[in-house]
Formats: structure tokens, sequence, C-alpha cells
């Protein structure tokens, strides 16, 4: 005897035995519909009773799994216990597989957000790192990483300059203060005058240093420079930081 599934039409070859007058419930071993399958309508009434004890399968007794028809398109078969458990086990793998790769990416893209946050570390604390280890100023400049400009943070003011005779000699003077203007402690870098022509050509130049080498916010540090002994041409004379304190 063939039946068919109701749901999914997979055909299942059953003796005709195992159906009483009243039908049998059925479960689909691919689809696990359930349905009361009746006796063909060509097989005779069984009018011998049913073994005593047999369970009523309407009842909630076990259902009966017939075994799929072979052979043909539509004869679905179920996949013993062994392929289920290769089937299981190969999707386990795959899940495992795929966790692992994500693990992977999470971590590299910890450590790259590591490198950066170490790199950006590093470039803001430049100036710290060069008062500390003053080497590191030459690591900087080959990896391209400029410093900020000398004295950021603090302002220059020349609040003087004149020409005096020192016995025969002549003298520039140049008075003026630095300034903390930032809110945080600044280190003071030494100063250069340039003296130069109304074309630009530099005629002289010189470094000194403020009274303080360093300023705490707000604070002011006076300072006084001269020259000897100035050419005539020089007309325009600038004051600047010195970079690294050179």
């Amino acid at each position: 005897m063939i039946i068919t599934c109701p749901s999914c039409s997979t055909r299942y070859k059953l003796d005709p035995a195992q159906f009483g007058p009243e039908g049998r419930r059925v479960r689909c071993t691919k689809c696990a519909n359930v349905w009361t399958q009746m006796p063909a309508d060509d097989l005779p009434k069984l009018v011998v009773p049913e073994p005593a004890g047999e369970p009523d399968t309407a009842a909630g007794g076990p259902d009966v799994d017939p075994p799929p028809l072979r052979g043909g398109g539509d004869a679905g078969l179920t996949p013993p216990p062994a392929r289920l458990a290769a089937r299981a086990a190969a999707q386990h793998r795959a899940q495992e597989a795929q966790a692992g790769s994500r693990r992977s990416r999470a971590g590299w893209l910890l450590l790259l957000l590591v490198i950066v946050s170490l790199g950006v570390s590093l470039v803001l604390a430049r100036e710290t790192v060069v008062r500390a280890w003053p080497p590191a100023e030459r690591l900087y400049t080959l990896l391209g990483i400029e410093g900020p400009r000398p004295g950021a943070g603090l302002a220059i003011k020349v609040t003087e300059h004149r020409q005096d005779l020192d016995g025969k000699t002549v003298v520039l003077i140049v008075k003026g203060e630095v300034t903390n203007t930032s809110d945080a402690v600044r280190d003071v870098p030494r100063l250069k005058a340039t003296l130069r022509t109304d074309r630009g050509s530099v005629i002289a130049d010189w470094s000194f240093a403020t009274a303080q080498a360093r300023l705490l916010p707000g604070e002011t540090a006076p300072f006084v420079t001269r020259l000897e002994n100035p050419a005539k041409e020089g007309t325009v004379l600038n004051i600047d930081f010195i970079a690294n304190g050179r």
C-alpha cells in the first residue's frame, strides 16, 4: 500500500495490515506532518480484533513512522540518525568557524585602536616627551611629526628700544617681557633678535634668555638685550622664539 503525505507529497510504502478499519494516525518523517490515514477502499475489512495491549495511537500512543518509498522523484528519504548527527556536527563547526572569524576581526580591530590611541597620545604629549627625553626630538622629526610652534602659549612684548652711548660705543638696548597667556605652565625658550634693513637684508642677529625659564599661567618674565655698534642701515628689529632653545 502506498500513502502520500498531504503536506509535502512524500510517498511511503506500507503494509496494509497496519491499518484498522478506522484508519491510523501516521507522521511524515520528512516534514513531521501528522494525519489519519484510512485503509485503501479496495482492501477487505479486517474483522479480527487487534491484539490486546496494542497502544491506541489516536489517543497519543507512538505514531507509525512508515519507511519511505524508494525510487521516484517524490520519494523523500529521511536521513538516518548518523547522517543527521554528521550534519549537526558540520553546522556546529561552521558556526564555530564564523565565531572564531568574528573574534579574530574584533581582536585586530582592538589592536588597531590601541596603536592609533598610542600614536595620538604620543603626538599630543610631544612636548612632555621631548622635555623628559630630549633625543626624542630627532625621532619625531624623522617621523615627520612637527611640534608646536616655539613659544606656543607665550606672548612677546617690546616695551622699549633705544640707542645709548657707553663711552664711545653706541649700544642698542631692547627691553620687553614674555607673558604666559595659556592656562598651563610653560617653558620659555630662548629668544632671537634680528636687525634688518628696509629691504629685508639681515645685518645682525643674536640670542638671549628671559629672567625666568618657566612661567605659570598669567605670569610675566622681563628681558633686556644689547647690541653694540649697530649698523646705521638697520631699521627693522624683530624678536621671536628659537626652536628647541638654540
